[in-house]
């Protein structure tokens, strides 16, 4: 299914938005695909999930990261979507903000991913320093 835009959506943890952690993987993504828009979520205010799914339907494909090693609630609905709709999706591994030598992982089968309730208290866990990735 070809998509309608030559952008790549940003799929990452609510608790991110606003960190170095996001900063670095938007450089990191710029450079990876520079002739390509970045969709950032972070930037909109609104919190339904069919809105951020359009963005997904747009877009050429999708990038994820995980937080402590896992995929929240979100993030794992938004790729699964763009996996049903037949987009590229990649992961982003290896993200340490002292080693910069991150990686793209194609990803084509569906992923499991937290309940809403345990991805909350993953983002409470990196709030309060618990999960250092991104400080």
């Amino acid at each position: 299914m070809a998509a309608k835009s030559s952008t790549i959506y940003y799929a990452h943890a609510l608790c991110t938005y606003g960190w170095p952690r996001e900063s670095a993987e938007l450089r990191f993504l710029r450079a990876s695909f520079p002739s390509h828009r970045v969709i950032n979520p972070a930037r909109f205010k609104e919190r339904d999930m069919g809105f951020y799914r359009g963005f997904v339907a747009e877009s050429e494909g999708l990038v994820f990261g995980r937080l402590g090693g896992k995929i929240t609630a979100g993030v794992g609905d938004e790729v699964n979507h763009a996996l049903m709709l037949g987009r590229e999706v990649f992961e982003l591994v290896a993200w340490n903000p002292k080693f910069p030598d991150w990686t793209l992982r194609r990803v084509v089968r569906r992923v499991r991913f937290l309940t809403r309730d345990e991805s909350i208290a993953m983002y409470r866990r990196f709030e309060s320093g618990e999960l250092i990735e991104g400080l």
